[in-house]
């Protein structure tokens, strides 16, 4: 059973008192937002944990990064990660927080590689921006459109989060290239259709981190490129060994910021191999995952 929103408290609370014995609990991945409004649902979390090991079940806890840490709602997570058999972080930061666990690439490296099959000839750029964002300035596009004509590649600009299409859409004119909307299509079509989309570039600049790491496990080059990143992007791949993908284009100007995407796509082998070494890492993890619910059911 999967459970997404505050009014299946409840009914999540009843299935676990009257589970049958070693149950199993698995938490969503991503960022934990331990603000002081959330120290309610942090309790709720603690006595699920503490109610699934006492019935003698596992509590499994994926790569999640500890956002807005505050007292006491980062204590009762620490609590409940600590009685967890797996607690898994995806920075070195939330880990320290915490106090326990361990550091895991995020969960989005465990997607499948890029397959075998014939591949076509990379030479693309794609862009995927965030529509909350700014748009890029001119120093930005000039940078863009110039390490595309430099390279010989053609401009793309998908979509992978729906709310981007719009800023897609202006980009994509902004950069004289092809804008590959989303439109009706379902989502799991849209991810096939950018997984092809990534097969074909050679590079793709990004502020999405799952945008990045769909492109690389595809093959492709991933950059950040964005007016003040956040360290999301930057940890994610540093945790996997792949420093330096990320430049504040506020802090370059054309040529500097054509200089790194320049030096970026001379680093494909070595992205590839850290790349492929974080998803069997994560292969491993969710291989002891599995070990230990057979051994508590067994």
């Amino acid at each position: 059973m999967i459970l997404r929103t505050k009014r299946s408290v409840p009914r999540w609370l009843w299935m676990l008192l009257t589970a049958p014995s070693r149950p199993v609990l698995v938490f969503e991945a991503g960022e934990v937002p331990l603000d002081r409004g959330n120290k309610l649902r942090e309790l709720v979390f603690l006595a699920e944990t503490v109610l699934i090991r006492l019935k003698g079940g596992v509590v499994v806890r994926p790569p999640r990064g500890i956002r807005a840490a505050t007292v006491p709602a980062l204590w009762l997570h620490a609590c409940a990660a600590r009685l967890s058999q797996f607690a898994l972080w995806r920075d070195a930061t939330s880990a320290a927080l915490a106090n326990c666990g361990t550091v895991a690439p995020d969960i989005g490296f465990a997607a499948d590689a890029s397959d075998e099959s014939p591949r076509p000839l990379r030479d693309e750029l794609i862009v995927s921006l965030r529509g909350a964002r700014a748009m890029p300035g001119p120093a930005w596009i000039e940078a863009v459109r110039s390490t595309a004509a430099i390279e010989g590649l053609r401009i793309r600009t998908v979509v992978q989060v729906r709310e981007d299409e719009s800023r897609a859409r202006e980009v994509a004119t902004a950069l004289g290239g092809e804008f590959e909307p989303w439109g009706d299509t379902d989502s799991v079509v849209q991810e096939a259709r950018l997984r092809r989309s990534y097969k074909r570039a050679r590079l793709v600049v990004s502020d999405r981190m799952h945008v990045l790491i769909l492109a690389a496990l595809n093959g492709a080059v991933p950059a950040e490129l964005v007016p003040r990143p956040t360290q999301k992007i930057t940890v994610a791949f540093e945790v996997i060994g792949v420093r330096g993908i990320s430049l504040d284009a506020e802090a370059a100007d054309a040529a500097g910021m054509r200089d790194f995407l320049h030096a970026q796509l001379g680093r494909s082998a070595e992205i590839i191999e850290r790349v492929e070494v974080a998803r069997q890492r994560l292969i491993e993890v969710e291989s002891g995952i599995r070990d230990a619910i057979r051994k508590a059911r067994a």
